[in-house]
């Protein structure tokens, strides 16, 4: 997992619930639109899907989500929502939301497939197998998260 900041609670996360596994998956943000706004560009300019980044508002930011290194959990590995002064950040806009998940849900199926996007992409269906066995071995999932939230690692 990738450390950026060791003593900070900025989002690092935007969470989605795999309702028939109760994993949620993790989408990392990045606050470097620029630099991914490019990539994008020399993608589209390629004829290459842009599936595995997209770029969305989140509590007035821009932000990058990195679908390309999307992993799972359990609720246990999740800190808490993250909150910008008493406020939980979100997406707000429900259409964005059902964007997204969709997107995931692709991005997940490809994973299943064995699609690689990266060379340093997590091993998610590995990850995915660890986390559902500890999930069996520890009970049910109790922690309710708003999935459409930032979240803290």
């Amino acid at each position: 997992m990738k450390i950026n900041y060791e003593n900070t609670k900025r989002p690092h996360y935007f969470a989605l619930k795999d309702k028939h596994t109760e994993l949620y998956w993790l989408v990392p943000c990045s606050s470097k639109v620029e630099k991914f706004e490019r990539l994008l560009q020399k993608k589209r300019e390629q004829h290459k899907p842009t599936d595995t980044i997209k770029i969305v508002r989140i509590f007035g930011r821009e932000t990058v989500l990195l679908f390309q290194d999307m992993f799972p959990v359990i609720d246990k590995y999740i800190d808490g929502q993250y909150s910008k002064g008493g406020q939980p950040v979100r997406i707000a806009n429900p259409k964005i939301i059902q964007e997204m998940e969709k997107n995931a849900k692709k991005i997940i199926n490809l994973l299943h497939r064995g699609v690689r996007f990266t060379p340093t992409q997590p091993d998610a269906v590995r990850i995915e197998k660890i986390m559902l066995t500890e999930l069996r071995e520890t009970g049910e999932s109790s922690v309710a998260v708003d999935t459409t939230s930032a979240l803290e690692p």
